[in-house]
């Protein structure tokens, strides 16, 4: 195998593993081998064992010393670090992309609020998600500040592992799609003010409805004084889908 080769192997499994771990399909606090891994996404050890430090590295994954690797439990203090460093930043990107938006861009806007009206109906948390996030990229690609939503994005694991409990244990909310559409509107009216209120509500939204989902599921959470769970889990069974949450596929 050559090193093109060794390296896109690397970059599959890290990107089916950090897919899966966002997506909530391996549940948080669950413990993992490398064996397991290999057989249930016919990777090589080597690989694996650069995805995990990868992984590591980014907080989603804990290695434990000869017990296993631990998807990391939701961190509560991340989540807040992780939302301050979007508000803060997507504050001045929306500010910026006021005085330039055109119309293609607001046609890609429209047609993304369409289909989440549509994603909406069935009730796909996951799939409603990752709307959500292109709609927000365009805002940063359009003033060329992609390089700003990758970093972010890469920084947000525990923010949106907590933002996809809310919506599959609460369901959808319609207003989320109502805030963006008030999003476009002051960025339309140029109305400074009102495009900061709502940004600022918007991303802040789902702060009164954290306290219940940690309370409901504590041992999902990484809480001081409490011990982690050390069970192995079956790796191929979809937590988000096997739980009491909303969330169907």
């Amino acid at each position: 195998m050559d090193a093109a080769e060794q390296k896109n192997r690397e970059d599959t499994i890290y990107d089916l593993l950090r897919t899966d771990i966002l997506e909530l399909k391996l549940r948080p606090g669950m413990v993992i081998s490398i064996k397991d891994i290999v057989e249930v996404y016919n990777s090589g050890r080597t690989p694996v064992r650069d995805a995990l430090i990868s992984l590591s590295k980014e907080g989603l994954v804990t290695l434990l010393p000869q017990k296993g690797t631990m998807v990391s439990k939701i961190n509560y203090d991340k989540i807040r670090n992780e939302r301050f460093m979007r508000v803060s930043v997507e504050k001045e990107i929306m500010l910026e992309f006021m005085g330039i938006c055109d119309l293609k861009i607001l046609t890609d806007l429209e047609m993304s609020l369409d289909r989440q009206n549509s994603i909406l109906k069935s009730g796909d948390a996951r799939a409603f998600m990752a709307e959500d996030v292109y709609f927000h990229s365009i805002f940063y690609y359009a003033v060329k500040k992609g390089y700003c939503f990758e970093i972010l994005a890469n920084n947000s694991g525990h923010y949106n592992r907590m933002r996809l409990l809310v919506m599959a244990e609460e369901g959808i909310e319609r207003r989320i799609i109502d805030q963006h559409k008030e999003l476009i509107d002051a960025v339309l009216a140029k109305d400074t003010d009102r495009l900061c209120n709502i940004l600022q509500h918007h991303l802040n939204r789902i702060v009164s409805q954290e306290r219940r989902i940690i309370q409901k599921y504590p041992e999902l959470f990484d809480q001081e004084g409490q011990e982690a769970r050390r069970e192995t889990d079956a790796l191929g069974v979809d937590f988000l889908v096997e739980t009491k949450l909303k969330y169907h596929a």
